[in-house]
């Protein structure tokens, strides 16, 4: 186990191990971990040609693709930092986040160069130039290489509260958790792990790529989620584990039965939040995977994962994660009211691990709101755990619902209506209430064809929760507001909540 290192110093590592065996595959296309060292050797000489150096921050414009990984890891090598722009936002959005980037240059794939309309001054704009750069073979010589604890990334967050903030990421938080990753899941140099989700999150980012590389197996890129195509795209691959977030496995159980479901190889899909027992079990069985729920964030990749052995606790999202070296060690906490909470009682998780973020970019305030003086970042979700360890999500802390005295958690109402056969996808949040605190308004996006009226979901919904949970304000919508990272954009939602 290499522990702790710099990005350079693991992928010379991997890349020398793993020689001419497969490491990126894409759209029947493949690059070996031969061709990552030369391109990304070859591609960081350039960038140091072009007087980036190490500590520049850089942004990255690029859909999901090889372009965007040897970019990244090649600026990565060269020690800059690098800001990557999810490439579906429109110009305002990423005109906005170059003014609170600033970078020193911005590398911009062609496709989406209309994107772009007004850039900061001084700003350096790498567009059609950049296959000469990824093209370049020159070894990287006279560059020092960075060091664990430097600045890797600045990842936005989805902004779920209308003010995105970037997350400043260290070299030593992607190599230990790309090697965690690989330890959690089992990950052999056989496994191909298999992403649509953007580049610009850190879940493709530091678990799929990274593990990968950990674990010397290869990774398999699609530009963004599709329903379906998405086995299809399992089975073209030869993909064996994949990533998934948010309401992917909802949406691709609602989706009517094909052949396609179990006409590919992959034996483990990783996913967050938890289905619940019933979701969970129908999801494994229609497509012949053993789902493994995990927790992390953008600020602490460890957290929670249900263990690969032993019991079983579906509705929960698992036990602590742990690095397969023990130096590295991951600590929880639930805290309410300034307290430690027991076993049974809900309260906001608090991480501490090697694998925490430094801070947010430029946002002193905020950092210091969410990191204490000894190390535990406030992650602002609310869980209970059992006696054995288990930890079950609840909600966020600010998303939670208090009606005539009562707690509600979002998730669990949704987990309700989401049951009905109807029923594509919902979201639940709180509405002002003439009677103070607040009302349940439901989202509701019906399946194709469906025609549920709000009478039918509401004894639906009466029949699984206590009265109190049950939503008072219905609405039927063709499709839920998501922020870039596939999040379900509450914020956005409680203004039509009335």
């Amino acid at each position: 186990m290499s522990g702790p290192a710099g990005l350079r110093a693991f992928l010379d590592e991997r890349c020398a191990a793993r020689g001419d065996a497969v490491f990126l595959w894409f759209r029947g296309q493949t690059w070996s971990y031969a061709d990552l060292a030369a391109i990304t050797d070859g591609a960081a000489s350039a960038f140091c040609r072009l007087g980036l150096v190490r500590g520049d921050r850089v942004a990255l414009l690029m859909p999901n693709g090889p372009e965007a990984v040897f970019t990244w890891l090649a600026l990565a090598k060269l020690g800059a930092v690098t800001a990557p722009i999810h490439s579906q936002l429109t110009a305002p959005e990423v005109g906005a986040a170059l003014s609170r980037l600033e970078p020193r240059a911005l590398v911009v794939d062609e496709t989406l160069s209309d994107r772009v309309s007004a850039t900061p001054p001084g700003l350096r704009t790498i567009g059609p130039e950049l296959q000469e750069i990824l093209s370049s073979r020159d070894p990287l010589t006279g560059v020092d290489a960075p060091a664990p604890e430097d600045p890797a990334d600045i990842l936005m967050t989805s902004g779920t509260t209308g003010r995105p903030k970037g997350v400043v990421q260290s070299h030593r938080t992607f190599v230990l958790t790309g090697e965690a990753f690989a330890h959690w899941l089992g990950l052999t140099p056989e496994d191909r792990l298999f992403t649509c989700l953007p580049l610009s999150h850190v879940n493709a980012r530091a678990y799929s790529t990274m593990g990968a590389l950990a674990s010397g197996g290869s990774l398999a890129l699609e530009d963004r989620f599709s329903a379906s195509r998405f086995w299809g795209w399992l089975a073209d691959s030869a993909a064996t584990q994949c990533n998934t977030i948010g309401a992917m496995l909802q949406i691709m159980l609602k989706a009517p039965p094909g052949a396609a479901d179990r006409a590919h190889r992959v034996r483990l899909v990783y996913n967050a939040p938890a289905l619940g027992q019933e979701a969970h079990l129908a999801f494994e069985r229609r497509f012949g995977v053993r789902l493994v729920i995990g927790y992390g964030l953008s600020e602490s990749t460890f957290g929670f994962v249900h263990p690969l052995q032993g019991e079983r606790r579906l509705d929960s999202m698992g036990r602590l994660r742990s690095h397969p070296d023990q130096r590295f060690g991951n600590e929880a906490r639930l805290v309410a009211e300034g307290r430690d909470v027991g076993p049974g009682q809900i309260g906001e998780i608090w991480l501490r691990n090697p694998a925490t973020f430094s801070g947010y970019f430029r946002d002193e305030e905020a950092t210091r709101e969410v990191l204490t003086a000894d190390g535990w970042l406030r992650t602002g979700d609310l869980a209970r755990r059992d006696t054995g360890g288990w930890h079950t999500f609840v909600g966020r802390d600010k998303e939670i619902i208090r009606r005539r005295g009562e707690n509600i958690a979002p998730a669990e109402v949704e987990a309700a209506l989401e049951s009905h056969p109807s029923v594509k996808e919902a979201a639940v949040v709180g509405a002002p209430s003439a009677l103070g605190e607040e009302e349940v308004a439901a989202f509701v996006v019906l399946a194709p064809g469906a025609n549920a009226t709000e009478e039918e979901l509401r004894a639906h919904a009466a029949a699984r929760l206590a009265p109190f949970k049950v939503p008072s304000i219905w609405r039927f919508i063709d499709e839920l507001p998501r922020t870039p990272t596939r999040r379900v954009a509450r914020h956005l939602l409680r203004t039509q909540g009335g």
